[in-house]
């Protein structure tokens, strides 16, 4: 999906040389949902290394609010989001963590704490295509792109003997830019507001944890991660 981010931006683009130059509606919106990450392996930042840190999340939380601008069959936002999921599992693997006889590597997994969060701010550009019928149900397509703060909230293995989970959790924070897909239905219950329900995509570029990170024994690692969500919200047409 990384590499749809071209092609991301030429819509954005497309769909803002498209609008016309007069104003529009204004609007704001807000949204609530279900989010799930995919499962994400942190890979080694410094030397030839090839250990790994994988994470498998439960389901999460999202919300969004956003104001815009409504030009018809295009409009354009800016958007504030949240989403956050807990860690279940985490599993390390290490080729190189001993050898004998038999040969070398490592492959362990354990239960976790913590979760990860990400606070976005983005870009969005819609595609709306208008009711044909006497039904008033909307059709929209929309893509964005922005930035993203990325926060690990001690995560770390579910041993729940204190001294183990704390000498091995790990808490930073890290920012990098981010793109968002989308697409969804939207319904006028009056000529002010719509309820919409839509999926989105979710997808950001790689941040590198610290160097003195205890979770990954001190090893700079990248990661990134994408995710995939259903909510429902209402727009507020001014």
């Amino acid at each position: 999906m990384k590499k749809t981010l071209p092609l991301l931006v030429a819509v954005i683009l497309v769909i803002g040389c498209s609008v016309p130059s007069f104003a529009g509606n204004p609007y704001a919106s807000a949204n609530i949902g279900l989010v799930w990450y995919e499962d994400e392996t942190a890979t080694q930042a410094e030397g030839d290394e090839d250990a790994t840190v994988s994470f498998e999340f439960d389901s999460g939380i999202t919300l969004t609010g956003a104001i815009g601008y409504d030009f018809g069959t295009t409009r354009l936002e800016a958007e504030l989001g949240y989403q956050t999921n807990d860690v279940s599992t985490l599993k390390w693997e290490d080729p190189n963590y001993y050898c004998d006889g038999d040969g070398c590597g490592e492959s362990d997994k354990a239960g976790a704490t913590g979760n990860v969060s990400l606070t976005t701010f983005m870009f969005n550009g819609y595609y709306d295509i208008k009711p044909m019928d006497d039904s008033n149900v909307e059709i929209f397509f929309t893509a964005g792109i922005g930035a993203a703060f990325v926060h690990f909230d001690e995560v770390g293995p579910g041993w729940e003997s204190g001294d183990l989970v704390k000498d091995y959790t790990s808490t930073f924070s890290e920012t990098t830019w981010a793109y968002q897909l989308g697409a969804g239905v939207a319904i006028p219950v009056s000529d002010e507001i719509m309820i919409d329900a839509r999926y989105r995509y979710f997808d950001s570029a790689d941040i590198t944890s610290r160097d003195d990170d205890e979770l990954t024994d001190d090893d700079p690692m990248n990661i990134s991660f994408d995710s995939h969500s259903a909510l429902v919200g209402l727009r507020y047409n001014f």
